[in-house]
């Protein structure tokens, strides 16, 4: 187990000014923190660093091998903007009310899919699609369920801690991943717990690693909210957003798994699989392609078969 790292007194201290910062930041008007300053963070990622150019470009190429390099390269810039678009919505959280939040993020089926739930806990299946940090807002429509937002702890315990308090939000609690199965036991029964996972980032490899065909290339996922549905029959929903206009979406959730059916091993990742697909190629632009999602090689016997 590792040690908790404890923040200094100079941590502590650049800590709160952090945070006053993007408190201030926050309650800035939304025609300056999206009119001015995304296009800014736009600028400086785009055309100055070129951040992770040629990672997105390849990923790219990979992904869409009918599109030209035009098209592909438009695809990257409208990416950039988006994630430009998704730095500020993050920071542009920092202390603000429940209502306002809700307000940026509207469910579509909210009640219906609250219905299925009902009193048991669940698994909701998110990507960095859009505004993947919005989700942590689903406590506040799931009322009667803890919204459990799984995630990676940032090795820099102060800006970990930022992040924490970014995110913080009424009937939500973020549990770092190497800690959630823990969590889980010891909570579910005492208040129902919808876990939320963000499943599209590339996993540590094993060697029995499940490979899905994804974007024209053999990909292996995280399997984690696979595992935890099967040993305990949890429903599994995806979420799918939709920008409405800069720093506002709405979404609907997609019942893949009900808790309750046969299924085989991976036909839940699968399914997963199946829709972010289908929301990547309906809108390229709004995937995070600078993750070096890629890094494995599948086994020889898939080289060898056609996507």
């Amino acid at each position: 187990m590792k040690r908790v790292q404890k923040l200094n007194i100079w941590q502590k201290i650049l800590l709160e000014l952090l945070w006053i910062l993007c408190r201030a930041f926050a309650l800035l008007p939304h025609f300056v923190r999206y009119g001015i300053f995304k296009h800014m963070v736009y600028a400086i990622l785009c055309h100055v660093f070129h951040y992770r150019r040629k990672v997105m470009m390849q990923n790219l190429r990979n992904s869409f091998p009918d599109k030209s390099e035009e098209e592909l390269y438009q695809i990257c810039k409208k990416s950039y903007m988006n994630l430009s678009e998704q730095i500020i919505s993050i920071v542009s959280q920092s202390g603000v009310s429940d209502e306002t939040m809700l307000e940026r993020m509207e469910v579509i089926n909210a009640e219906e899919t609250d219905h299925k739930i009902g009193n048991r806990n669940a698994v909701l299946m998110t990507a960095h699609f859009g505004p993947w940090e919005a989700c942590i807002t689903m406590g506040l429509v799931f009322k009667r369920h803890e919204l459990v937002g799984v995630y990676h702890k940032l090795e820099n315990p102060m800006m970990d801690e930022l992040m924490k308090r970014i995110r913080r939000r009424t009937n939500s609690q973020l549990v770092d991943i190497n800690s959630t199965m823990r969590y889980f036991l010891q909570n579910k029964d005492k208040k129902p717990i919808v876990l939320g996972l963000i499943s599209d980032q590339n996993p540590a490899y094993r060697p029995n690693l499940y490979w899905h065909r994804f974007l024209h290339q053999w990909s292996a996922f995280y399997d984690g909210a696979e595992v935890i549905a099967l040993k305990y029959k949890l429903p599994v929903f995806y979420f799918t957003p939709y920008k409405i206009r800069d720093g506002h979406y709405k979404g609907k959730y997609t019942m893949i798994y009900d808790g309750e059916e046969e299924v085989a091993p991976n036909v839940i990742m699968e399914r997963y699989v199946r829709l972010l697909e289908r929301d990547i190629n309906e809108n390229p632009h709004m995937w995070m392609w600078s993750h070096r999602r890629w890094k494995h090689t599948p086994p020889q016997e898939l080289l060898s078969q056609k996507i």
